[in-house]
């Protein structure tokens, strides 16, 4: 395990157990929270954190022999442009232009839906879209995901969740990202109808549920921290092995698109895969 990620986690459960100076700190029973280390604390850290640490080192054993991408099978992503899929967007998403008032309107109806994080994705916090798609989409993703663990549990790992970067987004949304992504649309987005979503390919969150299995006994308020902990090995294990990672999902995402599910552009500048719904589900 490499030094970098151990310093992590130590660092992450010092100042997960230390109170944050800026909020106040409510009254705990000494059976609950202890004010200095014991000895049963430092006894229940030491065992665990070494179940944390092979934990990280099994996401990278069990990745290091995946094959990468190779040229030609990046280039599948290049076989729907910009235009293919504005035009299954057009087909298939909500009418232009998507004001607050229709927004919320087409919510009622079912028409959009809010993309909540599951077993198979997390949405990052955003800054330029919102988190609403077409039922079109969360049934898509689902099924990528399924496939995407699928593969993770033929390879013995544990079941990594997608990282959604981008969702819908506005006129106003597009012009204010065209500014500073390179890659955003000129004119009319996919993003502007709920057909799309991007994808990192370059992290990737931990599971939904914990994996491991923690003894506590002694010093039980060390288990949300160590459940922090975990999380942070896996998407650290994980960021390292990225590439094998997007190799994985590639391999889903590919055989969906030649089953005409899905149109998918796997971006350079942002390391995330551009997928736009191509059919009714």
């Amino acid at each position: 395990m490499p030094r970098l990620l151990a310093a992590l986690l130590a660092a992450l459960l010092l100042v997960g157990c230390r109170p944050d100076p800026e909020e106040p700190v409510p009254a705990r029973p000494a059976s609950v929270q202890p004010a200095a280390p014991t000895a049963d604390a430092e006894r229940v850290l030491a065992a665990n954190l070494g179940r944390i640490l092979a934990y990280a080192d099994s996401i990278e054993s069990a990745l290091r022999p995946v094959p990468l991408l190779t040229p030609a099978q990046g280039r599948a992503f290049d076989r729907f442009n910009n235009a293919a899929q504005l035009a299954a967007a057009r087909r298939l998403g909500v009418p232009q232009p998507v004001s607050n008032e229709l927004r919320d309107r087409l919510l009622t109806e079912g028409r959009l839906v809010r993309l909540e994080d599951s077993e198979y994705w997390a949405v990052r916090d955003l800054d330029h879209s919102t988190a609403l798609v077409t039922p079109d989409v969360v049934a898509l993703l689902e099924e990528i995901g399924e496939r995407f663990h699928e593969r993770l549990d033929g390879l013995g790992l544990p079941r990594l969740r997608m990282e959604v970067t981008s969702v819908l987004r506005t006129a106003a949304d597009q012009a204010d990202l065209r500014r500073t992504n390179p890659n955003a649309a000129r004119g009319a987005s996919t993003h502007q109808f709920g057909t799309t979503v991007d994808v990192a390919y370059s992290s990737f969150r931990a599971p939904l549920e914990p994996v491991l299995a923690f003894e506590t006994e002694g010093a039980e308020w060390l288990e949300p921290h160590l459940r922090r902990m975990e999380v942070l090995a896996a998407e650290t294990g994980a960021a390292r092995m990225s590439r094998e990672l997007q190799a994985e999902l590639g391999h889903v995402l590919r055989a969906m698109q030649d089953e005409g599910k899905v149109m998918v552009t796997m971006e350079v500048r942002q390391p995330v895969y551009h997928m736009t719904v191509a059919r009714r589900y």
